[in-house]
């Protein structure tokens, strides 16, 4: 039990799950919900953001704010918040 619940604690890990969930989500929108498709670079957005968050911290204790994986998780949601409502 103690290694499943180190395994989700991991930042990466987490990232990682917020942008599956944002692309998941980007798919079923663009697909069933939108009246035309997202295009390739809308879709791409939330990845991309994702990027800058999955790297790892710094060595430095004080990590920078990127380096939380809150603040990424909550930038991948926001975009895709905003490419669904900008295109609905």
């Amino acid at each position: 039990m103690r290694k499943v619940k180190n395994f989700s604690i991991n930042p990466q890990i987490q990232i990682a799950l917020a942008t599956g969930t944002s692309i998941l989500v980007l798919a079923y929108f663009s697909k069933r919900v939108l009246p035309e498709p997202l295009s390739y670079l809308e879709l791409a957005l939330p990845p991309f953001i994702a990027l800058f968050f999955a790297t790892p911290p710094t060595k430095k204790k004080k990590a920078v704010w990127f380096g939380r994986p809150l603040y990424g998780i909550l930038a991948i949601l926001l975009a895709t918040v905003l490419v669904i409502g900008l295109n609905a």
